[in-house]
């Protein structure tokens, strides 16, 4: 797909920040993602060609048009920060997500075989670290440092030992009371056995700790977890129960930036997936490159940074609006 004059589906999935309440506007909105967005694209577009294929509705304020498109054209994260679209978007307050996908793709949509997660603040609404801080009473002081390094104003591995060592003391089982407080995010599950149920291998890696991993992947039925593992003392004179030493172990790797994406790799080399059918979904400034390694990669309700430089973004209600992007769900006409 590399020779001037092939072609690709470009499809453009429309998502309103707030879904309509009636349905005339319902209807005008559908309406504006679709002929009128269609005069704006070619315009984008030129000189490589866009003819639109089909335009629907998939629920109330979520509507997707495909279009087949020669290339080469813009790259769909180029596209998205075009000043003439983030008009648009602000205009009919609209998020929009792009993919492109080779000509001929069975459904329109990427075929997806792998598909990894970010934990914290994706598939659960919470950030761990931050929960094992308010069990000893110092919430403030590490939240302030995970805020910006989920925001890249920190380097991980050294915001994440400086975190660490405020942490030391706390009880080695403070995992199972985590498990009882900790919130899986809304449409996680109904996400993730729509790929199960497509034979999607699913992993979960996070920059976070390997007891609350693992707990998730039995709870979400994920193929693989990733985490960082932690040091447990014995107890001692100051801490007469056994504790977290505030130290990662070193005889397990660290979950850094370089390490998501390595995981990433890794799993679609052993699987025989090209990373053009994998998916990939997070947060944080952590997440940055493997989102963008990804045949498709979307932040999830992000922070500043991410927002701006993942390929794509959305910032949603429920991660059950990811499967559009899939092709899942029944759909209409509009």
């Amino acid at each position: 797909m590399s020779a001037n004059g092939d072609k690709a589906r470009l499809i453009v999935t429309f998502f309103a920040k707030s879904r309509p309440s009636s349905h005339d506007n319902f209807r005008s909105q559908s309406l504006a993602c679709g002929p009128t967005f269609s005069q704006l694209l070619t315009s984008q577009l030129s000189p490589a060609e866009s003819i639109l294929d089909s335009h629907r509705t998939l629920a109330p304020g979520i509507f997707q048009s495909v279009y087949s498109v020669t290339i080469p054209l813009p790259k769909p994260e180029k596209l998205r920060h075009h000043t003439s679209i983030t008009a648009f978007e602000a205009l009919h307050a609209l998020e929009i997500i792009w993919d492109l996908v080779p000509d001929g793709t069975a459904n329109d949509f990427r075929p997806v075989k792998l598909a990894v997660f970010d934990m914290d603040s994706t598939l659960i609404n919470e950030e761990v670290i931050d929960e094992l801080a308010r069990s000893i009473g110092i919430t403030s002081a590490v939240a302030a440092i995970t805020a910006r390094a989920m925001n890249g104003e920190l380097e991980f591995e050294q915001s994440l030992r400086e975190r660490l060592a405020l942490l030391k003391g706390v009880k080695a089982d403070v995992w199972d009371e985590l498990k009882k407080t900790v919130t899986i995010a809304a449409g996680a599950k109904d996400l993730v056995d729509y790929l199960r149920e497509r034979h999607v291998l699913t992993v979960v890696v996070s920059g976070g700790f390997a007891p609350m991993a693992l707990w998730l992947k039995e709870q979400l039925g994920l193929d693989y977890a990733f985490a960082n593992h932690l040091v447990v003392s014995p107890s001692n004179a100051a801490y007469p129960y056994p504790h977290l030493s505030g130290e990662l172990s070193p005889e397990h790797p660290i979950v850094v930036p370089e390490y998501k994406k390595r995981v990433l790799e890794s799993l679609a080399q052993e699987h025989s997936i090209p990373l053009s059918e994998t998916f990939v979904v997070g947060d944080g400034s952590n997440d940055l490159l493997m989102l963008g390694a990804a045949g498709l990669g979307v932040a999830w309700r992000a922070k500043a940074k991410v927002q701006r430089e993942a390929p794509q973004r959305l910032n949603g209600t429920t991660l059950s609006d990811l499967i559009f992007l899939l092709g899942g769900q029944e759909s209409r006409d509009a």
